[in-house]
């Protein structure tokens, strides 16, 4: 994907200009000042524990088909990230479950081949209801699987094992746990960190 020829914000013809230590396409239309900072995506995953066993979904969709892993996926550009995790959860498994920490992320850099890079940021969320249930779209099959069920699965992805074993793990030392109500939050922002002590 190459850079953008036009300004996203005023049409005009981009430029280049150094900052941030290197030359980023540029708009120069007075009062514009768009910097282009190259092209991302966010994503999102939910490990959800029910009686000892973790929510798995098997993929419909390529690349994977077939294979299994939490639910998951891309976070709208007006979303945030915690509600795309549980619409994704409710969505690909048909279970009703609340955010509560976020247990770790992956970044993967842009490249040639996949020239935008990628966020994904793994939360811990607890059952509130439902039963599984594939879409038969983007999963052909749902369950919950205890972690010897699910180490033997054909096809089992590996950053949903590492995700579903800090989840557990979570359960007792805690994750990185919403502070919406500690601080005024710019509208749409969302912010995650360790709890303090005796809290």
């Amino acid at each position: 994907m190459s850079p953008p020829v036009y300004c996203p914000r005023c049409g005009s013809v981009l430029d280049s200009k150094f900052d941030g230590g290197r030359e980023r396409p540029a708009c120069v239309a007075d009062g514009c000042g768009f910097l282009h900072f190259g092209e991302s995506s966010i994503g999102c995953g939910g490990v959800v524990i029910r009686d000892g066993k973790a929510l798995l979904i098997q993929r419909g969709l390529n690349p994977g088909r077939g294979n299994w892993q939490i639910p998951g996926g891309y976070v709208e550009a007006d979303e945030a990230i915690p509600h795309a995790a549980e619409r994704e959860v409710r969505e690909e498994a048909g279970i009703v479950a609340t955010v509560r920490e976020v247990i770790g992320f992956r970044h993967s850099a842009s490249t040639p081949e996949r020239p935008v890079a990628n966020l994904y940021v793994v939360f811990r969320l607890e059952w509130m209801s439902g039963e599984p249930r594939a879409d038969g779209v983007e999963s052909l099959d749902a369950g919950f699987f205890t972690m010897p069920e699910l180490e033997e699965k054909m096809g089992m992805q590996a950053m949903s094992l590492w995700a579903i074993k800090l989840a557990l793990a979570a359960e007792d030392s805690g994750g990185f746990v919403s502070h919406q109500d500690s601080f005024e939050l710019r509208p749409g922002w969302s912010v995650f960190g360790v709890l303090p002590r005796g809290v």
